[in-house]
């Protein structure tokens, strides 16, 4: 007979972004900080070691895993120190990473553990403070106020005080506003993409006499926060992980982009922090939105662009590129605004056994550039 073990969760807390939930558990012979996600199915629950509840024994138990119980770890893999105590859910507080997929676990005031976005890779679950060696759930912690982790958990600490700041998002918006508007001209409306809930993004429409025949639609505030999982992409992720997304859409005599951009924007802003992953340079997102002015084709995806390349189509040449580099956030890091160009399915198939670079030069090389044009025949 398989004896039941009493479970209890200590503490439990989403983070800042709804996506992602971690919670303490103690079953009475450990405690595991787990994280899981809300949102996307295919994202796997991430366990980190916090402490045993028991007496560590010499050896491991083949019983523990297939009765389907978290790993003791044993006496000679933890700290001497090691506490076994039971924690108090008054004495916990979570600090979570900017991103929103790592979280720092602190114990009447002292970190605990550390459970980072790259949990889960090459077998390393996480950090915590009585691991003595690299176990099969936790790592040693370390010094916990020097070195690489002490570094992210100061500045997700800075990071949620100042976003805490009760102007904090209204220099965030001014700020992204008012480069735009140096470049693109006065904007003509704004819609909150946000429903309310963090992150805040906004959505502006710009028409610019340099532009004759563009209308802009550029995200406001995407950029206010790192996407997750670009340090598992970039050793330097920090220049890669705040982004704006533009559509720069061919104005028609009878315009309906207004009935389907703001809401196509306003759907995908968030898929970072709801899906743990990151958008670049070539990479394409679904297009669940019809372009209603669309005339041969059905665009079913989108292409994102950064190097822009010359609009010289019969349907429409412009003498100038609209140039967005040169911002920087609060924290002096690069914003590379993104421009979305939708593209047909054939396309899309034609991206995946070429490659993005293939495309974007079909893209460039047929004049299209970083217009969207509704009324474009296929690039093939």
């Amino acid at each position: 007979m398989i004896e039941t073990t009493p479970y209890k969760i200590i503490y439990q807390e989403a983070n800042p972004y709804g996506s992602l939930t971690a919670y303490l558990e103690d079953d009475s012979r450990t405690v595991y900080l787990y994280l899981q996600s809300e949102q996307n199915p295919e994202w796997k629950i991430r366990a980190l070691w916090i402490r045993n509840r028991v007496l560590a024994p010499d050896t491991r138990d083949p019983a523990d895993f297939t009765n389907g119980l978290a790993p003791i770890l044993l006496a000679n893999e933890i700290s001497t120190n090691a506490e076994t105590s039971e924690i108090l859910p008054e004495d916990v507080h979570f600090i979570w990473t900017e991103e929103g997929d790592g979280v720092a676990v602190f114990i009447k005031e002292e970190l605990h553990a550390f459970l980072p976005s790259w949990s889960g890779i090459k077998g390393l679950s996480g950090y915590s403070k009585f691991a003595r060696v690299e176990t099969i759930t936790a790592h040693p912690l370390g010094d916990s106020n020097h070195g690489v982790i002490a570094d992210i958990v100061d500045r997700s600490r800075k990071f949620w005080e100042f976003r805490a700041e009760k102007d904090s998002w209204k220099k965030i918006q001014s700020s992204r506003l008012e480069f735009l508007e140096n470049n693109l001209g006065a904007h003509t409306k704004y819609w909150s993409a946000d429903g309310g809930k963090f992150p805040y993004i906004g959505i502006a429409k710009f028409e610019s006499p340099k532009f004759p025949d563009v209308i802009f639609y550029s995200t406001i505030g995407l950029s206010a926060q790192n996407m997750p999982t670009v340090d598992l992409f970039h050793k330097d992720y920090l220049d890669y992980a705040r982004i704006e997304l533009v559509i720069a859409v061919r104005s028609l005599p009878a315009d309906k982009s207004e009935t389907w951009v703001p809401h196509f924007l306003g759907e995908i802003v968030k898929f970072p922090w709801n899906m743990i992953k990151w958008l670049g340079v070539g990479h394409t997102i679904s297009m669940n939105r019809r372009d209603p002015d669309a005339l041969y084709l059905n665009f079913t995806s989108a292409i994102l662009l950064k190097e822009l390349s010359a609009v010289n189509h019969t349907d429409i040449q412009l003498e100038h590129i609209p140039n967005l580099n040169g911002f920087v956030t609060e924290s002096k890091q690069p914003v590379h605004f993104l421009f979305i160009q939708p593209i047909t399915y054939e396309e899309a198939y034609y991206m995946r056994s070429e490659g993005s670079k293939a495309l974007l030069d079909l893209i460039a090389q047929k004049g299209i550039g970083w217009v969207h044009n509704s009324e474009r025949e296929g690039l093939l």
